[in-house]
């Protein structure tokens, strides 16, 4: 049973990983829209959440992977 509590969490967060697999694509390509439009702040905004979230993203992987080595 718990096997398969695990397999169906595994299902679900690589349903989610297929989903967002494209995020930091999908703000690039808007940043880029929004700067071609003239709409300059709104750019900026957009850029910085990528930083934000890129950034935040390697913190935990990087603690997630230290883990395993100790």
């Amino acid at each position: 049973m718990k096997r398969k509590i695990m397999d169906a969490n595994l299902s679900e967060h690589e349903r989610l990983l297929t989903i967002q697999e494209n995020y930091f694509d999908n703000l690039l390509k808007m940043g880029v829209v929004l700067q071609n439009s003239g709409q300059y702040q709104k750019a900026i905004e957009v850029y910085k959440k990528g930083i934000e979230k890129a950034e935040h993203a390697k913190t935990d992987f990087m603690g997630t992977m230290l883990s395993l080595l100790y």
